[in-house]
């Protein structure tokens, strides 16, 4: 089962910049105005962040296997043994305040931890934004724990 990433769910990361930019065109408008270059690039990083996930739909994303969940990202694959992760929850991301997104959460690894890398995510857990899929984070987080209820009695 493949989850891939959510044009619109990534938009929705950047609204916080959008607020800002208009509470900033109101403040320094004549400023602005001198640079209209600026101002449409500004502007237009939400849209092309869209756009760009959009594309890269089959690139990044997330995927249930029978043994694991994996996260494809643009430069990398992350790979979570079922066996090794705690259940799958809905926490707030990690910028609260910036972000309009929340993420999933589980603790990994549950035995020992194998690298540097282990050693931190065992103390936090692990955290990847929910921007992946056409549902709800619930509807989501319900869907990877029945794929892996279901996997994990064959």
């Amino acid at each position: 089962m493949n989850f891939p990433v959510n044009p619109e769910k990534v938009l929705r990361l950047f609204s916080p910049l959008w607020g800002l930019l208009a509470f900033s065109l109101w403040l320094h408008w004549e400023s602005w105005q001198s640079k209209p270059i600026m101002l449409a690039a500004v502007a237009s990083l939400p849209l092309v962040a869209a756009l760009a996930a959009g594309l890269m739909r089959e690139r990044w994303r997330l995927e249930l296997t029978a043994e694991a969940l994996v996260h494809h990202t643009l430069g990398r694959t992350e790979r979570f043994a079922w066996s090794r992760m705690g259940p799958v929850e809905i926490k707030p991301s990690p910028l609260r305040v910036f972000m309009l997104v929340r993420a999933l959460w589980f603790a990994y690894p549950l035995d020992a931890p194998r690298d540097a890398e282990e050693r931190a995510t065992k103390l936090l857990g692990r955290r990847i934004l929910c921007v992946f899929g056409d549902h709800s984070p619930r509807e989501t987080v319900e869907q990877i724990q029945a794929w892996r209820a279901l996997n994990a009695r064959g």
